[in-house]
């Protein structure tokens, strides 16, 4: 990738919560691609009210301390996956907004490969998202939230127009100006937030593009299968009812 063809900034968004056992991984993405990105980028960590040492474990970590000018870390009382996200992309500056999850499950430099296969910028008007699904990804690791996973995005394809394998994976590229809209407006905060995002951007005409990626889950996942699982399932119904009665009114 040359400079030519990298976006004028790049904004990194990582919602973090009790990360701690992580800031390892994390930071060791961070750097990796920091050598090998072409282009300028900032890093937005939101620390979505961690009940461990995450913050000062950021504050004091080597990278962070070097790289202060393009790295900021947002604390704020716990609000969820979601708004931890909407907070990290209406403070970004970059043209294009990459969100990624602290265990580097995906790492940042997977963007570098997306782009070799554009062969330059990424299309307007278009969210580029991750997928676990896809044909071509590489899946090194599975985990027990594959089942459950399965389920709920039947049930996304059946409650809404989106015709997606994975609509849950972090790793998303948004053009900034369709983020802050759709963030801006965000009500779902858990972890079904996702869909709310996808579903009003297709609804809005944006196109969206499901992409392969190398993606290795990390133990230690916060999520419960049945507890969890059962709170998307509420959320998506209430998302498909909120998001039909709002348009039913324009």
């Amino acid at each position: 990738m040359t400079n030519a063809n990298a976006p004028a900034l790049l904004s990194l968004v990582i919602p973090c919560y009790n990360e701690s056992d992580r800031i390892g991984l994390l930071f060791s993405g961070l750097s990796s691609f920091k050598q090998k990105w072409k282009g300028p980028f900032e890093v937005i960590i939101v620390n979505d009210g961690s009940k461990d040492n995450f913050e000062q474990l950021v504050l004091t970590n080597e990278f962070y301390l070097q790289n202060k000018d393009m790295v900021t870390l947002i604390s704020q009382e716990n609000m969820g996956k979601g708004g931890a996200l909407r907070t990290g992309v209406l403070k970004a500056k970059g043209k294009y907004i990459l969100t990624l999850d602290a265990d580097m499950s995906t790492p940042p430099e997977e963007l570098i490969r997306w782009y070799a296969k554009w062969g330059g910028a990424p299309a307007d008007n278009t969210i580029y998202t991750g997928s676990r699904e896809h044909k071509d990804s590489v899946i090194k690791k599975k985990n027990n939230r594959k089942v459950v996973g399965n389920i709920f995005n039947v049930m996304v394809r059946v409650l809404t127009p989106l015709n997606m394998r994975d609509t849950q994976c972090g790793f998303k590229l948004y053009p900034a100006a369709e983020a802050k809209k759709i963030f801006d407006s965000l009500k779902t905060f858990g972890w079904a937030h996702d869909v709310e995002i996808l579903y009003k951007a297709h609804l809005d005409k944006v196109n969206i593009i499901e992409m392969p990626l190398d993606w290795n889950a990390v133990d230690g996942s916060k999520i419960n299968v049945i507890r969890d699982g059962m709170k998307m399932i509420v959320e998506i119904l209430s998302i498909v009812t909120r998001i039909r009665t709002e348009r039913a009114k324009k």
